[in-house]
């Protein structure tokens, strides 16, 4: 029995000199992208109101009692469609005037050369009657003109945004009826950028415009319209922004939405590094840890950043071209760690 004791002890005692060497680390399964590069600078961001790109205001060119508004917002219009029609009895009784004064200047004038040719009248009396009826041609002309223009008629295809009065009101002349969009004339971002950021952008500049109502989409723009003057009453200075037609496409976009943008400056055309925002590990804007890839082995590494672009990092110091660095799992890195990258599904 002692001995069975002794030998099992003598065992035990061998086992735990010779222990078994615990399992290699497998290698931790990480995303990797590679470094983009970019502008520079930084981005403008700015808020602004869509519009259609040729919007008109139309008016009478009298004043007077409106007739009839055959349209409503929202409706399509046709080239030549008469929209709206303002009372003509005023209108068509200064017509009527006018003619009656034309024709009068016309027989003075006729009876003045018979009588310039029987020597009654002198060459300068004569000249007289032909600029007083030269004069009654043209008011005779004008208020045919005006009475022409008692009707507001759709200047090309498009839709009403806005009616501005409606039957039987009073308007003076030029003053607003309707406000009309011309089909296929695209769309416009209407900014206003402060100073600092007016004198960076130019006229091609990319952009990109986000809307609440569409969340998740993303339209291309260009800077279409720059402004060097600053508007008196806001203090910023005027920019368009022109979307693209592709970016259009059947998508409806009334006028009035709220449009984010972001409009990418070129400056001198100097580049920077491009990191994604699951790249930056900890730190702050003067030195925060990435992890780059040399083979399987992630390495740490300080870096400053810049700015912020959108979901991206702009670096202080551009790194070698194709360098790569871990974006998921980077935070459960340590320097030196032997990785696996997985490529994204």
């Amino acid at each position: 029995m002692n001995v069975r004791i002794i030998l099992l002890l003598a065992f035990t005692l061998a086992a735990c000199g010779h222990e078994v060497p615990p399992p290699a680390k497998a290698p931790r399964a990480v995303r990797a992208v590679t470094v983009e590069s970019g502008p520079a600078e930084a981005p403008i961001v700015a808020s602004g109101l869509l519009a259609t790109r040729d919007e008109a205001r139309l008016a009478f060119k009298t004043g007077g009692v409106v007739r009839d508004i055959a349209v409503r917002a929202g409706d399509s219009v046709r080239r030549g469609q008469v929209l709206a029609e303002i009372e003509t009895t005023e209108v068509g009784a200064g017509v009527a005037q006018a003619r009656a004064a034309y024709e009068k200047a016309q027989r003075d004038l006729r009876r003045g050369r018979a009588l310039y040719a029987d020597d009654v009248i002198t060459r300068e009396q004569l000249d007289d009657l032909g600029t007083a009826e030269a004069v009654a041609r043209a008011q005779f002309d004008a208020a045919q003109y005006n009475l022409g223009h008692a009707q507001i008629v759709a200047p090309a295809d498009g839709v009403v945004l806005r009616r501005y009065v409606e039957p039987r009101e009073t308007v003076a002349a030029g003053q607003p009826v309707l406000e009309v969009a011309q089909s296929g004339s695209g769309h416009v971002l209407k900014l206003g950028l402060a100073d600092r950021d007016a004198v960076r952008v130019q006229l091609g500049d990319a952009a990109q415009i986000e809307f609440d109502a569409y969340p998740g989409r993303r339209f291309a723009a260009r800077v279409i319209e720059l402004s060097r003057a600053a508007d008196p009453r806001s203090g910023a200075f005027p920019v368009e922004l022109g979307l693209e037609a592709q970016a259009d496409g059947d998508t409806p976009l009334p006028s009035g939405l709220v449009g984010r943008a972001t409009i990418s400056v070129r400056g001198s055309g100097a580049t920077r590094s491009y990191v994604p925002m699951a790249a930056l590990v900890e730190g702050d804007q003067r030195a925060t840890t990435i992890f780059t890839l040399d083979g399987t082995t992630a390495h740490a590494r300080k870096v400053a950043v810049a700015f912020l672009a959108g979901e991206r990092a702009a670096l202080e110091q551009a790194l070698p071209a194709g360098t790569r660095v871990v974006t998921d799992g980077a935070a459960y890195l340590s320097d030196g760690e032997a990785v696996r990258v997985v490529e994204p599904n």
